[in-house]
């Protein structure tokens, strides 16, 4: 009898030495399986951050590329303005750039004393309206910005500039409907975003640049109806469809200078005089968007470029040649990385090291 129990009591030791041992064979797996996808997921990432550099680095050749061609100009016809699409290694990159001339600058909204600039206050003013929100809106991010504590919405205004675009939905007020764009009291409204930018934050070294300029070439409708309060919505569009309609070369017009706006034909001289002081025809910053992409894996990163001397090519002369042989080429302006930051990261605005 009592062997019958000692058999019993091994029975079940053994037994439960064996779930044991098959929990801790499961946990195994499992441990091993979330090393492994953890793994992946590292690798995958970095593919797609060495795929977004390639995407900027490619994106650099193309903005020398136009500077070098047409270093007075700079519209939505040129290379530069068309996405780009590539694959590299496992990944594949996506590529877009934008000039920052075609947004109001919200960075521009105060100087350097922290003082509102009229123009470009009264530029988000007239946005807002255009856009349908609440006039609210304009205040509040004035008064978030600006460096005094008068206006109606400081409780909580940081009184400096943005750090990013997204900073805006920290404004008491503004919702992800107002600053993104979506459905607002049941109608469809675009978002402030579209429309803003906070680069540059100060002019190119060694010229003036176009901070807080708008480029006549490659702003919206909505943004050129921004401008002034006789800006019509009928001659804001009739801006944009000269610039679509093919020219002698078949190509998508551009605006050459400023003045060239007067062959529009809904234009008036009042509304030219209004608008005329806020717009150029070239830009000297660009927001490059690089992403990669590896099975379900994306990584986004926004660099932002300032051409040196406000963009304008500044010819070097070139050391003497030998033998007969042509001189190299003259050197041009280059291109500064002045802002690099991944999409969903708030807080660090610091890029992948970017080898020279």
């Amino acid at each position: 009898m009592r062997r019958r129990k000692d058999e019993g009591i091994a029975l079940i030791l053994a037994l439960l030495v064996l779930v044991i041992l098959v929990v801790v064979i499961l946990q195994m797996t499992a441990s091993s399986l979330h090393n492994r996808t953890l793994a992946e997921n590292h690798l995958s990432d970095l593919q797609n951050t060495y795929g977004a550099r390639a995407g900027y680095a490619r994106a650099l050749l193309f903005l020398q590329e136009d500077l070098e061609k047409s270093p007075e100009v700079d519209s939505l016809r040129e290379r530069w303005a068309t996405p780009l699409e590539f694959p590299m290694g496992k990944a594949q990159v996506k590529v877009s750039i934008a000039d920052s001339e075609r947004y109001i600058n919200l960075s521009q909204l105060v100087n350097d004393k922290g003082e509102v600039n009229p123009t470009v206050a009264s530029q988000l003013k007239r946005l807002v309206k255009l856009l349908r929100h609440t006039p609210d809106i304009a205040d509040r991010i004035i008064d978030y910005i600006d460096q005094d504590t008068k206006g109606e919405f400081e409780a909580k205004a940081k009184n400096d500039k943005l750090f990013n675009m997204d900073e805006l939905l920290r404004i008491e007020g503004l919702t992800p409907e107002i600053v993104y764009g979506g459905v607002i009291q049941g109608q469809e409204t675009k978002g402030l975003r579209e429309f803003l930018t906070i680069w540059p934050k100060a002019p190119p070294e060694g010229g003036t640049g176009t901070a807080g300029m708008v480029n006549v070439n490659t702003a919206s409708s909505e943004v050129l109806q921004s401008l002034s309060d006789l800006m019509t919505p009928a001659v804001a569009e009739a801006i944009v469809n000269y610039r679509t309609q093919p020219g002698t070369d078949g190509k998508m017009q551009e605006f050459q200078k400023v003045d060239d706006l007067k062959r529009v034909q809904t234009m008036t001289d009042g509304i030219f005089t209004s608008i005329q002081p806020q717009l150029v025809v070239k830009s000297s910053t660009f927001e490059i968007r690089s992403r990669g992409t590896v099975a379900n894996v994306e990584k986004t990163w926004v660099y932002v470029v300032q051409r040196k001397g406000g963009g304008t090519a500044t010819p070097v002369t070139p050391p003497p040649s030998s033998g007969g042989a042509p001189p190299p080429p003259a050197a041009t302006a280059t291109h500064t990385l002045i802002g690099a930051q991944s999409l969903n990261d708030f807080t660090s605005a610091k890029p992948p090291e970017i080898e020279k």
